[in-house]
Order: C-alpha cells, then sequence, then structure tokens
C-alpha cells in the first residue's frame, strides 16, 4: 500500500499533510472511537463490531488517514459484483467515508477519495460504487449517477385484489434457502443488482424484525417473497407498511403478491416502496396517487418521486468498457474523447469497437480526425451514459454529451434498459 500524501486547496487553506494506508488490527478502537464520533451513533461496541465482523468486507478492506500519526478520516473498499445484463461484474463500493469532526472542512475527505481512486486504478479495478452524502462532492470526483428509483406512497385499497394472493403465506425457516436461491435467479438478470452472500443473508437478512411473506402454490417451488415492516404509531389500523423487497419470478408470483398487499386494506392505511425508475406500479394503481405528493403541474396527477440512489465511476475507463456487457447484434465503432481531471490516463480520446457481441474492444485512438461516429463528454456523464440511467440523445440535447448522430445511435444500441437497481436490502 503506498503511503500517499494528498495536498490540496480549499477555501485559501493547505490541506494537512495526510497518510493514506490500510488499516490494521491495532487500529480497530480508534476506527471504532472515529466512526462513533463521525456518524454519532449511541454504541462504541456496535461501531467496534462494524470493523471486525461486518458480512461483507474484512479489516483489510478498510483504509485509514492520519495526520500527525493519529487517524482522523476513514473508508471501507467494499468487494462487491453486479449482475450487468446477464454477466457478473466485479465492482468497488466505497462507503462508510468518516472525518474527525474537529478535521472537517480542511480538504481531507477529498484526499482520502483522491488517494482511494488512485489504489483502485493502480490495483486494476475498472468500476466502483457509492451511494452519496452529498452528490456534488462526488461528481466532481467524477461519479455519475446510475440509478434511479420511483419512490411510492399509497393506499393498498388502491390496487387491485388477485386471486393468486390465496397462494401467499408467511415464511418459514426451512423456506430460507430457496428465497435465497430464489434471489440468485431474478438477481442475474437484473441491471446492476448485487450478488449477496451467505453471511449477508443470515448475519443480516433473516435478522430484521419486520414481516416475509412468499409465494408458493401448495409444496411446490417458491416463485416470489415480500418484506415488509409495520409502523404502529398511529394506532393498529391506521398502519404504514414500508416494502423493503418483493421479488417475483413469475407473473402470478407478482400478482400474488400485489394482491397480498391489497388484503391489508383494512388495517393498512399507507404504503412505502422503492421500485425501478422503469417500472408497473402506475398501471397497477386504480388512481393516480402519493400520500406525499410534490408539485403537481398543469394537468399532470402525481405518483411517485423520484429519487437517486447510487453513483457509479469509471476508474479506468479502458477496463470498465470492456468489463460492462452491452446489447448484443450490434456492430459499429466510434472514437470516444473522455475528460477526466483526477485520473489523466482516463483522458484521453479511445477507440470503441463492436462486432455483435456482448462485448467492446477498447484501445487508445491514433487517428488525425475523428471517426464518422465521435462523442466527447466527461467521465461523470459516461457513467451515467454506460449504465443506461441516462439516454445519449437526452445527453446531447443537454449539452452533456458532443457526439454525431452515428455515435447517439450506437450509445443507445449498446446501453438500453434504463438505470440501474440495486435493491434496498443491497445499500452499502
Amino acid at each position: 500500500m503506498s503511503r500517499a500524501t494528498e495536498r490540496t486547496r480549499r477555501s485559501g487553506s493547505r490541506t494537512p499533510a495526510l497518510r493514506y494506508r490500510s488499516a490494521r488490527r491495532t487500529d480497530v478502537e480508534s476506527l471504532a472511537d472515529l466512526g462513533a464520533r463521525a456518524y454519532r451513533v449511541a454504541s462504541l461496541e456496535k461501531r467496534r463490531s462494524f470493523y471486525t465482523e461486518h458480512p461483507r468486507f474484512t479489516l483489510r478492506d478498510v483504509r485509514v488517514g492520519e495526520v500527525g500519526g493519529e487517524i482522523v478520516a476513514s473508508l471501507v473498499l467494499y468487494p462487491l459484483e453486479a449482475a450487468v445484463r446477464g454477466r457478473h461484474v466485479p465492482m468497488v463500493g466505497v462507503g462508510s467515508v468518516a472525518v474527525a469532526p474537529e478535521h472537517r472542512r480542511r480538504g481531507l475527505g477529498e484526499a482520502m477519495m483522491r488517494a482511494a481512486l488512485r489504489e483502485m486504478r493502480t490495483a486494476g479495478r475498472g468500476l466502483s460504487m457509492l451511494y452519496p452524502f452529498r452528490a456534488s462532492f462526488y461528481r466532481k470526483l467524477g461519479w455519475g449517477l446510475c440509478e434511479l428509483v420511483q419512490q411510492y406512497a399509497f393506499a393498498p385499497a388502491n390496487l387491485t385484489p388477485s386471486d393468486e394472493a390465496r397462494h401467499v403465506r408467511r415464511l418459514r425457516v426451512p423456506d430460507r434457502p430457496r428465497v435465497q436461491a430464489l434471489y440468485d435467479q431474478v438477481a442475474a438478470g437484473g441491471h446492476f443488482t448485487l450478488a449477496r452472500s451467505e453471511a449477508w443473508w443470515s448475519r443480516r437478512l433473516w435478522e430484521y424484525p419486520g414481516d416475509w411473506v412468499v409465494y408458493a402454490k401448495g409444496r411446490g417451488a417458491i416463485e416470489g417473497y415480500l418484506y415488509y415492516e409495520a409502523d404502529p404509531s398511529k394506532g393498529p389500523f391506521k398502519l404504514a407498511l414500508s416494502v423493503s423487497e418483493i421479488v417475483a419470478a413469475t407473473p402470478e408470483a407478482h400478482r400474488g403478491l400485489i394482491g397480498h398487499l391489497a388484503t391489508l386494506r383494512d388495517q393498512v392505511e399507507e404504503i412505502h416502496l422503492a421500485a425501478p425508475a422503469r417500472n408497473a406500479w402506475p398501471h397497477l394503481l386504480r388512481d393516480a396517487q402519493n400520500l406525499h405528493p410534490g408539485s403537481e403541474i398543469g394537468a399532470y396527477h402525481d405518483t411517485g418521486n423520484l429519487a437517486h440512489g447510487a453513483y457509479l465511476r469509471l476508474v479506468d475507463v479502458k477496463a470498465a468498457l470492456e468489463a460492462l456487457p452491452i446489447a448484443t447484434g450490434t456492430r459499429g465503432e466510434l472514437t470516444l474523447e473522455v475528460e477526466d481531471a483526477l485520473l489523466p490516463s482516463n483522458a484521453r480520446v479511445w477507440r470503441v469497437k463492436s462486432d455483435g457481441g456482448a462485448r467492446l474492444a477498447v484501445t487508445p485512438s491514433r487517428a488525425a480526425a475523428p471517426a464518422p461516429a465521435h462523442a466527447r463528454t466527461s467521465v461523470e456523464t459516461l457513467a451515467s451514459l454506460v449504465s443506461g440511467a441516462l439516454p445519449a440523445r437526452a445527453a446531447n440535447h443537454a449539452a452533456l454529451l458532443e457526439a454525431t448522430p452515428a455515435a447517439i445511435e450506437l450509445f443507445e444500441a449498446w446501453y438500453p434498459g434504463g438505470p440501474a437497481f440495486l435493491h434496498p436490502f443491497n445499500a452499502f
């Protein structure tokens, strides 16, 4: 691990010299104390176990920042894998970024992120994801929006009942392996849906206090499941349900789970859920409805709020574009000029070619003049384009992408399907 010293200027003051390194076993107490103060958590013991017993990372994935020999900042580089268009792609999740309160506004958080980007690049990691505490902070570091989530709040009486609800029952402990297998099956066809380990299920999800129900016909296979938690603060007959996950492998299972929610109408006042940006929920509701609405303009009726989720970073443009699958059947070539102020090795013109398969071939371009299909954009916007969150034509109209018509056609052929959806239970 390099012992990089980060120096930047912010608000006219010099950032203190920062030593960035891997965490050691002897750092656990300092990390727990830093995390407790940074996030204002009540239990130091829980923060300590976060670094020693987390089901998604080990201490060797934790990085610390020292100033004058004192640990004043930290972050975690989560080793993740996402299913993208039917293929598994490795990702580095960046999370739990913490800076001691007395050391904030000195550029240390940015210095940690710059050092982490250089480390990922050196290690050959092509792609990184995170959930931003403030999007503008990470956008200037090259992360682009990839996940758009529709947030609904509606009454169960607005759902259409279904006879398939009779096949919904409470989950039993022996059902757990089959639910995990069903998630893997459905997630394999997802869009940036994260793979889950056995430890993530056993030490995290199965410990949640809410209700799990499954769709299963008789003794047949489980074809769907649903998890929700009830808020009884308004009384037992004015419950608010928060649906954290609904997974269905068949249309019958989907109708059954939706029908189950409809049967709760006499006790439940409202249902909250998060769905992919492209979803069928507006068509399942009898009337447009949002119990916590935004502004309604003109003749438009609100039935959901659009939220920003995860952000994506192309740490190595060549490796990232070659790792991300594309839609098959398109042959073509374009030259792509990328702007990347933080990682200069990305900032060049690339020759990007498809031969009809699921992978792109990317090489440095040495052409004296742009090809007929030519595009120019920032690494941030490129992340949104390749994730499907931003159509190329819309990006071009918004002046986020300079592109010829031929280049726009290639982008939209390669990256269809809409924005990523990681599922709320996969947040890191």
